[in-house]
């Protein structure tokens, strides 16, 4: 009987680690999707409606993040925020940009539910920024998409609780000229109370914004 318990709970706990794998999947997914739309300057209103209802269909909620080092922050307006609402909006009526501040906002307030997070940041051209965010422990998957001809570089530093950090989580391909997006799976963080220093670079000769997930 012990060893039928064990077993459920190791399929229940499988299950569960799969969902959140797939919330992360499909929000990497819409914002990859939301990112190929806007190609060119042209958008497709096909693949804009897609992402936006991928990322409506999907448990997500809003990444609130510490700032460490934002100088280099850029103002959202006329810019891609990474939310169903606006890429809705987008796919009704492009000069919805002028107003990315009200749903960058918006998005931040939004309550939804999961443990998949998400939010939108815009960067300077060719600066970088750092926010913190605080974990309890375990496996975290990171992952940074920029808007349309963006280029980003993405590194995660892990803090213990005792103070200890860990070398940089980052991908070294492309560096130097930047990727379009960047996944980090299977960040190890300690149990307890660590802080993930998230370093967004941006790469591009134009600032960009950029989403930020998660799980």
């Amino acid at each position: 009987m012990k060893k039928i318990l064990c077993l459920l709970f190791i399929c229940v706990l499988h299950t569960n680690l799969n969902a959140q794998s797939v919330n992360f999947d499909n929000v990497y997914k819409a914002c990859i999707l939301a990112q190929s739309s806007m190609s060119y300057g042209l958008g497709s209103q096909v693949e804009i409606r897609e992402a936006a209802n991928l990322l409506t269909k999907t448990s997500w909620s809003p990444l609130i993040l510490q700032n460490v080092d934002i100088k280099h922050e850029a103002s959202i307006k006329n810019h891609l925020v990474f939310s169903p609402e606006f890429l809705k909006a987008v796919a009704d009526n492009r000069s919805v940009y002028k107003h990315a501040k009200m749903y960058q906002e918006e998005q931040i307030a939004a309550q939804r539910g999961g443990d998949v997070l998400l939010c939108t940041k815009c960067v300077k051209a060719q600066k970088s920024v750092v926010y913190a965010f605080r974990h309890t422990g375990g496996n975290s998957n990171i992952a940074a998409i920029a808007e349309v001809n963006g280029l980003i570089n993405l590194s995660v530093i892990v803090k213990d609780q005792n103070g200890q950090e860990s070398k940089p989580y980052k991908i070294t391909s492309d560096e130097f000229k930047g990727a379009s997006s960047r996944k980090l799976q299977s960040i190890k963080v300690p149990e307890g109370n660590s802080i993930l220093y998230i370093t967004i670079e941006n790469k591009s000769k134009k600032d960009k914004s950029v989403a930020i997930i998660v799980e």
